[in-house]
């Protein structure tokens, strides 16, 4: 298995940057830290349309796919502040790509338990949940795997559900579905500019887009979940 070497600490003049240089990646934080608290405060709305719900499952799937959401956008915006510290930077960006694994699972909870508790949805939720445990596994030790094929493990995750679409379809509501496809088309096309790595504030259109994906997940999850399901 290919390793990655933490880099030794550079010289002010060694250091490299997104191709927007340091102002990209100031923005870089700040669009993630934006994520921060939208998350917070997109789970606090969860939490508050979920009050007094008798079902368990609302709770429990809104609260995993908060949480993930809340630890990937922290993770990023802490590893782009530590441009100019790459041996932080480098540790930062594994635990940034492990949680990327989580944030994929975790959008994917509250669809399966709370509007799709069937044997296609339970199936979904099962290797789901086993990709995403085990990139993290291979991400986090020593036998960590290289950014590329993490990049490349990411898409196919994110639409496993396609392997449901017919009972995706007959159980779940509309907006929800119309809702969960604009997420699905944010971060995929996201991922674009994720690539384009010449491109300068490439990354940073990667970001806006990551948040794009987000809040169309949250008002799916506001308007079709919290309430009616």
């Amino acid at each position: 298995m290919i390793q990655e070497k933490p880099p030794r600490e550079l010289r002010p003049s060694e250091i490299r940057y997104e191709s927007g240089g340091a102002i990209e990646e100031i923005f870089n934080s700040l669009t993630h830290a934006i994520g921060i608290g939208l998350s917070i405060a997109g789970l606090t709305v969860l939490m508050l349309l979920t009050r007094g719900d008798p079902s368990p499952w609302k709770y429990a799937g809104f609260i995993v796919y908060g949480v993930s959401q809340i630890l990937l956008y922290t993770s990023s915006a802490l590893m782009h502040s530590f441009a100019a510290l790459p041996r932080i930077r480098y540790y930062l960006r594994i635990v940034d790509q492990c949680f990327i694994y989580l944030l994929i699972a975790g959008t994917y909870t509250p669809v399966i338990l709370v509007g799709m508790r069937t044997v296609a949805g339970w199936t979904v939720f099962a290797i789901v949940w086993t990709l995403a445990i085990a990139g993290i596994i291979l991400k986090a030790t020593i036998f960590r795997t290289p950014h590329i094929i993490s990049d490349l493990l990411y898409l196919p995750m994110g639409w496993t559900l396609i392997v449901a679409i017919r009972p995706m379809i007959r159980t779940l509501p509309e907006g929800l579905l119309f809702w969960m496809l604009l997420g699905g088309l944010c971060y995929t096309g996201g991922v674009v500019f994720y690539a384009w790595r010449r491109l300068p504030f490439g990354h940073m259109v990667w970001h806006l887009a990551v948040l794009a994906g987000s809040v169309s997940f949250f008002l799916g999850f506001s308007l079709h979940l919290a309430q009616n399901a």
